[in-house]
């Protein structure tokens, strides 16, 4: 779905992983075409809401394995979104007006601007579809944090003792599954990358013999295994158990386990960090795809090494084409909404404990 009114320009944050970077991206500043793939529905409208309001619109459903368009300006979609903006004014104590127009297109785009008057410049609203039902989505987008890549390193493991390894693997096991993180590797852009640091690029033999050797044991070798191995292994079933009983054996220790058992509310959230991944500026056939929050927060092995900084490129590269996916909190509303948009800060913490964690580890 494409949005009828933009994010305005987020916090400019340091560029993490990027030698000599001073001058900061904004967040959001959409310029071109954009797209939210990975998506089950497609969008509405193309465009922003105009003067002459589209007496038919036909959108792609998808049911039971099958395909097909339906019109989605219709007499019932127009009462749903009438009575859902009545609703909402209720639940606000607010009295509302609705004049309807010469046809259910022209009174479609009457409540859309109804509604966005009703919740205030505060609020963002959108027109959504799924299954053929349009419905109003409110939204507001979250505070980044100080880094422009969360990107959790895993090299430090290396260096550990065999028992606060495993607490330490089952730890960012846990916070990958509780909030959708991976690794790089489930990228599907990973092997053509892979490919590309693999050709000859002008560097002398003992830095190529280096580069080589490295990206062995990112594909076959130890790295691999190292990444695989905090995907799939969970060695503790009770971990803040663990951790409580743990005696750190020097000031990192300290550091690590402390950071660790302040993390332990991120390991079963309400909601995890990637479902706050709304793509508000959605459109269908986009000449860049956004980068979503899977490529902005991840697993990886090294922020210093070859393979990071071909991350960190490729995003420096796509978002100045594009936009960044932030974390956003909507609600949907229907006729029987019966509450009002509210926020957590689960984002927010997340982002604080983060930095704390990644400049412990790094």
């Amino acid at each position: 779905m494409q949005a009828i009114k933009r994010i305005p320009d987020g916090t400019a944050r340091k560029v993490h992983h990027t030698r000599n970077r001073t001058d900061l991206p904004l967040r959001n500043r959409k310029k071109k075409k954009d797209c939210g793939a990975k998506r089950c529905r497609n969008s509405f409208l193309s465009t922003a809401l105009t003067p002459i309001a589209p007496e038919r619109v036909c959108v792609e459903i998808y049911e039971n394995c099958n395909s097909g368009e339906v019109n989605v300006i219709t007499q019932e979609n127009y009462e749903f979104l009438r009575d859902s903006y009545f609703n909402y004014a209720l639940l606000l104590q607010m009295d509302a007006e609705h004049t309807p127009g010469n046809s259910i297109g022209k009174s479609i785009a009457g409540l859309y601007d109804e509604m966005y008057a009703l919740v205030g410049d505060s609020l963002n609203v959108n027109i959504e579809h799924e299954g053929g039902r349009l419905f109003f989505r409110l939204w507001k987008h979250h505070q980044w944090g100080e880094l422009t890549l969360y990107y959790f390193p895993l090299k430090f493991l290396e260096s550990l003792n065999p028992v606060l390894r495993k607490i330490a693997v089952t730890f960012i096991h846990r916070l990958m599954k509780a909030n959708g993180i991976s690794t790089f590797l489930e990228d599907e852009e990973s092997d053509f990358m892979f490919e590309m640091l693999s050709e000859e690029d002008g560097t002398d033999s003992r830095e190529r013999k280096k580069q080589l050797k490295l990206l062995e044991s990112y594909q076959t070798g130890k790295i691999n295994r190292l990444l695989k191995r905090v995907e799939t292994k969970s060695y503790y079933r009770n971990l803040p158990k663990a951790i409580e009983s743990y005696v750190p054996q020097n000031g990192f220790e300290r550091q690590l386990v402390g950071i660790m058992k302040r993390g332990l509310p991120f390991l079963i959230p309400e909601k995890g960090i990637m479902q706050y991944g709304y793509d508000a500026f959605y459109t269908e056939n986009p000449d860049f795809h956004p980068m979503y929050l899977e490529q902005q927060i991840r697993i990886v092995y090294d922020i210093n090494d070859v393979v990071a900084e071909y991350l960190v490129d490729y995003y420096n590269c796509y978002s100045r084409e594009t936009y960044d996916i932030v974390p956003i909190t909507v609600l949907d509303l229907s006729p029987d909404t019966e509450e009002v948009f509210r926020m957590d800060d689960y984002p927010e913490r997340f982002f604080k404990w983060a930095e704390e964690f990644i400049n412990t580890i790094c």
